[in-house]
């Protein structure tokens, strides 16, 4: 029987603590390899020394089977998770095609709302499976993922896919503790990820400040923010919760101090964010609906018409 053979692309804050438990656990395996393609300073680290994931309770240091920037030196997969940024996504996707056959199951763990749908324009014929995760960690240095929260969770499923195949993949995972969960509406747990994300991320970016600044400061329009997002959802016939505006702003709130968002410390640093995915998205989608959107469209137009001030 031929082995199973996963692949994770994007090996940082994510995929890097996802891809670190698999290769531990399945170092010298005759069931699975597990494949890491990745790039640069990361990329060597990995290849010389493997990767090294930090939790709460251990450190763990492992290599993959093979760790490569060349798809093509792995071959076509079983499985592959995306764990690269939404605007890399397009690109990213054309650079994997090596290792996308007919029988690849791609499973995106990527901010957004409508990425599964991104990738299925591209590759029609393949199977994309829907997928979030929360978890606190960081890419601390090349080869080194730390994870600063005690729980992390994993989403995933299709509404087409056999159940016994979804099931498969979760026992895979499960026996590298990595604890996931195939919700009987992933379209439900996408838009409750997206929710907490989205509003978040544009309202500190916009302002340029933390969670906690914008809470202090800015609640009704954190506020409002919510409920327009919630009039898109709701258009879109996903039934979030009824306490879904106040349960997002509440999950902020108990953030640590001076904590922000990636998208507002990427605008901080002058690099590329995914304001498209998280607030261009949520303005677009409104507007195919019919829907006013007024204060993201406003917050939208700033982060997109005017300099940033950028940190020196």
């Amino acid at each position: 029987m031929s082995k199973t053979k996963i692949a994770i692309s994007g090996i940082g804050a994510v995929g890097g603590y996802y891809g670190g438990l698999l290769a531990a656990r399945y170092k010298d395996s005759e069931d699975i390899d597990i494949y890491f393609i990745s790039r640069g300073e990361n990329l060597k680290e990995i290849r010389e020394n493997g990767i090294e994931v930090k939790n709460t309770f251990l450190t763990i240091k492992a290599k993959p089977t093979l760790a490569t920037d060349n798809p093509a030196e792995i071959g076509p997969v079983d499985y592959l998770f995306c764990c690269t940024k939404s605007y890399d996504l397009e690109e990213n996707i054309a650079q994997l095609t090596p290792v996308i056959g007919p029988n690849t199951v791609i499973i995106p763990l990527l901010n957004g709302a409508n990425i599964t749908e991104r990738i299925q324009q591209l590759l029609p014929n393949n199977e994309i499976w829907k997928g979030c995760v929360y978890i606190g960690s960081r890419l601390v240095r090349p080869g080194r993922v730390e994870k600063f929260t005690i729980k992390d969770r994993m989403f995933f499923g299709s509404k087409e896919a056999p159940t016994k195949r979804q099931k498969e993949l979760q026992d895979i995972l499960a026996n590298a503790r990595i604890l996931t969960t195939i919700p009987d509406n992933i379209d439900l747990e996408i838009w409750k990820k997206f929710f907490m994300i989205s509003t978040a991320a544009t309202i500190t970016s916009y302002f340029n400040e933390t969670i906690g600044e914008v809470i202090n400061n800015h609640i009704d329009l954190f506020i409002t923010l919510g409920y327009e997002l919630k009039s898109v959802a709701v258009a879109k016939g996903i039934p979030l919760p009824n306490d879904q505006v106040f349960a997002a702003i509440d999950a902020q709130k108990i953030m640590p101090n001076n904590s922000t968002t990636s998208m507002h410390s990427d605008f901080q640093k002058g690099n590329r964010t995914e304001v498209e995915t998280l607030t261009g998205y949520v303005v677009r989608a409104a507007q195919e609906l019919g829907i006013e959107v007024p204060t993201y469209q406003f917050m939208y137009k700033g982060l997109t018409e005017f300099p940033y001030p950028v940190a020196d």
